[in-house]
Protein backbone atom coordinates (compact mmCIF):
# COMPACT_ATOMS: atom_id res chain seq x y z
CA UNK A 1 0.00 0.00 0.00
CA UNK A 2 1.33 3.54 -0.99
CA UNK A 3 1.40 6.09 1.44
CA UNK A 4 1.06 10.14 1.03
CA UNK A 5 2.63 11.75 3.75
CA UNK A 6 3.17 15.83 4.77
CA UNK A 7 5.93 17.93 5.91
CA UNK A 8 5.11 19.41 8.81
CA UNK A 9 6.17 22.70 6.88
CA UNK A 10 3.39 21.85 4.18
CA UNK A 11 1.06 20.84 6.72
CA UNK A 12 1.25 24.40 8.89
CA UNK A 13 1.12 26.28 5.42
CA UNK A 14 -2.06 24.11 4.67
CA UNK A 15 -3.65 25.08 8.58
CA UNK A 16 -3.07 28.63 8.01
CA UNK A 17 -4.68 28.64 4.51
CA UNK A 18 -7.52 27.14 6.13
CA UNK A 19 -7.58 28.91 9.18
CA UNK A 20 -7.57 32.63 6.93
CA UNK A 21 -10.55 31.14 4.61
CA UNK A 22 -12.45 31.00 8.14
CA UNK A 23 -13.30 27.25 7.46
CA UNK A 24 -13.07 24.57 10.21
CA UNK A 25 -9.87 23.07 10.37
CA UNK A 26 -11.31 19.68 11.85
CA UNK A 27 -13.84 19.15 8.81
CA UNK A 28 -11.46 20.21 6.13
CA UNK A 29 -9.51 18.20 4.07
CA UNK A 30 -6.30 18.12 2.00
CA UNK A 31 -7.36 16.32 -1.10
CA UNK A 32 -4.51 14.99 -2.95
CA UNK A 33 -5.17 13.80 -6.77
CA UNK A 34 -3.85 13.74 -10.36
CA UNK A 35 -5.35 14.98 -13.55
CA UNK A 36 -3.90 14.24 -17.45
CA UNK A 37 -1.22 17.15 -18.28
CA UNK A 38 2.42 18.30 -18.30
CA UNK A 39 5.34 15.93 -21.20
CA UNK A 40 5.04 13.31 -18.54
CA UNK A 41 1.28 12.29 -18.52
CA UNK A 42 0.10 13.49 -15.46
CA UNK A 43 0.14 16.54 -13.07
CA UNK A 44 -0.83 16.42 -9.40
CA UNK A 45 -3.56 18.57 -7.81
CA UNK A 46 -4.10 19.57 -4.92
CA UNK A 47 -7.72 20.63 -3.35
CA UNK A 48 -9.32 21.40 0.00
CA UNK A 49 -12.76 18.74 0.55
CA UNK A 50 -15.12 18.39 3.57
CA UNK A 51 -16.24 15.04 1.71
CA UNK A 52 -14.50 11.52 2.31
CA UNK A 53 -15.58 8.88 0.09
CA UNK A 54 -15.35 4.98 1.26
CA UNK A 55 -12.79 4.67 -1.60
CA UNK A 56 -10.58 7.24 -0.55
CA UNK A 57 -7.01 6.35 1.65
CA UNK A 58 -6.76 8.79 5.03
CA UNK A 59 -3.97 9.73 6.11
CA UNK A 60 -3.43 12.02 9.38
CA UNK A 61 -0.28 13.58 10.29
CA UNK A 62 0.58 17.07 11.92
CA UNK A 63 -3.15 17.72 12.89
CA UNK A 64 -4.41 17.61 9.25
CA UNK A 65 -6.12 14.62 7.21
CA UNK A 66 -4.90 14.23 3.86
CA UNK A 67 -7.41 12.30 1.59
CA UNK A 68 -6.82 10.79 -1.62
CA UNK A 69 -8.81 8.51 -4.06
CA UNK A 70 -7.21 4.58 -3.04
CA UNK A 71 -7.38 3.86 -7.36
CA UNK A 72 -5.30 6.95 -7.99
CA UNK A 73 -2.82 6.42 -5.41
CA UNK A 74 -2.35 2.63 -6.58
CA UNK A 75 -2.26 3.16 -10.04
CA UNK A 76 -1.20 6.72 -10.76
CA UNK A 77 0.71 8.67 -8.00
CA UNK A 78 2.21 5.62 -5.49
CA UNK A 79 4.32 6.79 -2.11
CA UNK A 80 4.94 10.80 -2.48
CA UNK A 81 5.80 13.44 0.33
CA UNK A 82 4.14 16.77 0.09
CA UNK A 83 6.17 19.68 0.90
CA UNK A 84 6.05 24.10 1.18
CA UNK A 85 8.97 25.74 -0.67
CA UNK A 86 9.20 29.37 -0.33
CA UNK A 87 13.31 29.76 -1.29
CA UNK A 88 12.02 32.83 -3.40
CA UNK A 89 8.99 34.27 -5.06
CA UNK A 90 9.28 32.08 -8.26
CA UNK A 91 9.44 29.18 -6.65
CA UNK A 92 7.05 29.18 -3.69
CA UNK A 93 4.22 26.27 -3.01
CA UNK A 94 3.57 23.19 -2.36
CA UNK A 95 6.04 20.55 -4.07
CA UNK A 96 5.36 16.59 -4.24
CA UNK A 97 8.28 14.30 -4.01
CA UNK A 98 7.63 10.90 -5.53
CA UNK A 99 9.20 8.15 -3.26
CA UNK A 100 8.65 5.06 -4.83
CA UNK A 101 8.91 5.73 -8.49
CA UNK A 102 10.38 9.62 -9.42
CA UNK A 103 9.58 9.72 -12.80
CA UNK A 104 9.15 12.82 -14.04
CA UNK A 105 9.96 15.04 -16.64
CA UNK A 106 12.87 17.52 -16.78
CA UNK A 107 11.36 20.30 -15.05
CA UNK A 108 9.37 18.29 -12.79
CA UNK A 109 5.66 19.23 -13.30
CA UNK A 110 4.50 16.25 -14.39
CA UNK A 111 5.05 12.53 -13.77
CA UNK A 112 4.24 8.96 -15.19
CA UNK A 113 1.52 7.17 -13.82
CA UNK A 114 2.63 3.71 -11.43
CA UNK A 115 0.72 1.35 -13.38
CA UNK A 116 0.13 1.65 -17.56
CA UNK A 117 -3.28 2.30 -17.84
CA UNK A 118 -4.04 2.31 -21.24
Amino acid sequence: MYQITVTQKAANIFKEMILSENMPLDTTYLHVGAKSGGCSGYKFTLDTTKDILSTDVINKQHNITIIADSTTVEEIIGDIEIDYHDKNLVEQGFVFKRLSNNDTCGCGESFTAMKDIS
